[in-house]
């Protein structure tokens, strides 16, 4: 593979990727294990994205690197970002909760383990998922941006207080 084709293999993969990517990762995807060799590829890439003064930048942090809009073009468009995507555990922590509507959390991590704290205030700052206080725990609940983003229809709620009064 010539160097131009190495440069368009990462430029593929740091445009789809939804995370970072060392210069390792980035390596064996061409296949090469010289990491000097990728480093001086990306370094390619970001001088010819500055060099066509593009919207676009190539970023270096924390030993990793990605695509990313440039600071100066973020206001004039930002209304036509939309939200992050979600993580696959807390997708699945959501398929969970949609289909259990107004579970109790302890209850969720009993059954799925305590790693869906950080799921649900994932789900929660994303806004698929709300909560309400119930005693010392919460109860989960769908929102109805989960149903424009999902489609069909939300679960109905199935709350035991609710249940009791209308008996």
């Amino acid at each position: 593979m010539d160097e131009k084709e190495a440069e368009r293999i990462i430029e593929a993969a740091l445009f789809m990727s939804s995370k970072p990517l060392a210069v390792s990762e980035l390596g064996k995807l061409i296949g090469v294990a010289a990491p000097g060799y990728v480093s001086q590829r990306l370094e390619t890439l970001q001088k010819r994205y500055d060099d066509a003064e593009s919207a676009v930048e190539i970023a270096f942090e924390e030993n990793k690197y990605y695509m990313r809009l440039r600071l100066s073009y973020v206001n004039a468009v930002k209304e036509f970002a939309q939200q992050g995507e979600i993580s696959r555990h807390a997708l699945r922590t959501l398929a969970y909760i949609s289909k259990t509507e107004g579970m109790k959390k302890s209850l969720l991590a009993d059954r799925l383990g305590s790693t869906i704290y950080q799921d649900i205030a994932e789900l929660v700052e994303k806004g698929f998922v709300h909560q309400k206080k119930n005693g010392r725990t919460k109860t989960l609940h769908t929102t109805p941006k989960f149903k424009m983003y999902f489609g069909g229809q939300t679960p109905s709620v199935k709350e035991p207080e609710k249940q009791a009064k209308l008996e």
